[in-house]
């Protein structure tokens, strides 16, 4: 895909955020059959749910664009899932992998919040004002999900460590 122009730049950038969004997604469900807490487990489905409805939000925007996803991979998410599973053949106690998920996890949010900011900016910049709010409301889903995350990971910290 060749980039001329701003929006060709856009679609490129929000190619790389959908398969940041596929990824992540199935990765959520893979590590939420993995966990023994009720609770994080069930924060593990409702992240991915959420997903779900960015892939869904991401693809309405390329159709309010007319444009179609490119195959763009995001190698951040690449790399943060081959970090995991280095973590992950150390064969960590099920506290401690819950807790290196959710960070892993509030990591990722945060990189999607920020990438999602960015698409947000050029979407309105550009006058695609459809395209910029459904971005907005992607962008909206990420920094509520950083917010809980940040919560998980600190009530887990205070509960775990505090026995350490």
């Amino acid at each position: 895909m060749a980039i001329s122009n701003p929006k060709d730049l856009l679609l490129y950038e929000m190619s790389g955020v959908l398969d940041a969004e596929k990824k992540t997604a199935a990765w959520k469900g893979e590590i939420a059959g993995q966990i023994r807490n009720g609770n994080v487990q069930q924060m593990f489905r409702a992240e991915q749910q959420e997903g779900q409805q960015r892939i869904k939000n991401l693809e309405s925007c390329f159709q309010a664009l007319g444009g179609r996803p490119s195959d763009v991979p995001c190698l951040m998410v690449d790399g943060v899932r081959a970090e995991a599973q280095q973590f992950m053949s150390q064969q960590p106690s099920p506290e401690c992998l819950e807790m290196f998920a959710v960070g892993t996890m509030m990591k990722l949010s945060a990189y999607g919040s920020g990438a999602y900011a960015g698409l947000v900016d050029k979407a309105t910049s550009m006058g695609q004002t459809q395209c910029a709010q459904i971005l907005a409301s992607n962008l909206v889903m990420k920094e509520e999900s950083v917010g809980r995350l940040k919560r998980i990971s600190h009530e887990m910290n205070q509960r775990v460590m505090a026995t350490a």
